[in-house]
């Protein structure tokens, strides 16, 4: 398969209200990049990079904006990291919090990707390495990444810090001075990965709201382990399986087709795992039946409308067979669970 990175659809920020600001339409921009415009309501699905790089870039083209990624960056926080951002907000210190992100980034939020820190005299350099080969779109993503390390700095030292300087290899010389601009700082074009670069003493930064977090439920940790191994060929065909099913039903020719293997290969590569693609197709289904039964109110026959059944009662048999009651009952004891309880204790 071509894809070999992962991220959330989290990271995407505000891009919509962006988009429209600049009096640009969204819609044309996912369909463009041949992305369902749902994703921008599930912040927790996983998409390949390139199709991140690629949706960056077609956002840059449609507003006529090289730098778009820098103006969306500026709205970034620590919300649109998710459960990872949580993580890392929770750490004692600014060190230990860039220790966080450098060790459960690849799990968590985004992998074929590395943070790494690196000292130099009184400075540190926190960079941002993407090992995935995909090219285009890939400054765009890039600048809004380091808007993201910068809001994991400012929660440690305040909302105003901005870096010594900021370091983005892959930045035209023309387009130096605008970026630092919108970046607020000096922009340094070196043959290096993108960094940005600040006072070592910083990391000894505490956290302001140490203690005031619950920390995370078990639940959320559990995503930890979510994104697909590289090696991990029915693990990454059901990343993909999920995102288009936010659009529609896919096929196993158009899956074929994504993730670059020819139908019969693909076929013969799961079944050598013991798995077929109608075995992902259901488990993919399961999951996301599950989710917008005990996530959203949506009826029965909007959720069977979503999934691609053409009639709810369907949907309803199928569901019943994965999990041993009809969806309407599994949705009343999911509700009945929820309750508090309400029966006195005994003394």
């Amino acid at each position: 398969m071509h894809q070999t990175g992962y991220t959330r659809a989290s990271t995407l920020g505000p891009m919509a209200e962006v988009v429209a600001a600049a009096g640009g339409s969204i819609e044309r921009v996912f369909r463009r990049a041949d992305l369902p415009l749902a994703l921008l309501d599930s912040p927790d699905t996983l998409l390949p990079l390139r199709d991140h790089f690629r949706l960056l870039m077609m956002t840059s083209r449609e507003l006529h904006d090289e730098v778009f990624a820098a103006r969306l960056g500026r709205q970034a926080s620590m919300a649109g990291l998710g459960v990872f951002g949580r993580w890392v907000a929770q750490a004692p210190t600014l060190l230990e919090a860039i220790q966080r992100a450098g060790t459960s980034l690849p799990h968590m939020l985004q992998n074929a990707t590395q943070l790494v820190v690196r000292r130099y005299g009184n400075e540190i350099h926190w960079s941002y390495e993407v090992s995935d080969p995909a090219r285009d779109g890939r400054l765009q993503n890039e600048m809004l990444a380091i808007w993201y390390m910068i809001a994991v700095v400012r929660h440690f030292t305040g909302a105003w810090w901005l870096p010594d300087r900021i370091i983005l290899g892959g930045l035209p010389s023309r387009l130096r001075c605008l970026a630092g601009e919108l970046m607020g700082t000096d922009t340094a074009i070196v043959n290096a990965a993108s960094a940005i670069v600040f006072d070592r003493r910083l990391l000894r930064s505490v956290n302001p709201n140490l203690g005031q977090d619950d920390g995370l439920a078990a639940s959320e940790l559990g995503r930890i382990f979510d994104l697909p191994d590289p090696d991990d060929l029915p693990g990454r065909l059901s990343v993909l399986i999920e995102l288009e099913l936010l659009d529609r039903r896919p096929s196993l020719a158009h899956m074929a087709a994504r993730s670059g293997l020819a139908r019969r290969t693909l076929q013969r590569r799961l079944s050598e795992a013991g798995l077929s693609y109608s075995d992902l197709l259901r488990n993919a289904l399961q999951r996301r039946a599950v989710r917008l039964l005990s996530q959203t109110e949506r009826s029965i026959s909007e959720i069977a409308a979503m999934l691609g059944y053409d009639d709810p009662s369907h949907f309803s048999r199928a569901f019943e067979r994965w999990s041993g009651v009809p969806p309407t009952h599994w949705r009343r004891l999911l509700e009945a669970r929820a309750q508090p309880d309400t029966h006195p204790s005994s003394s």
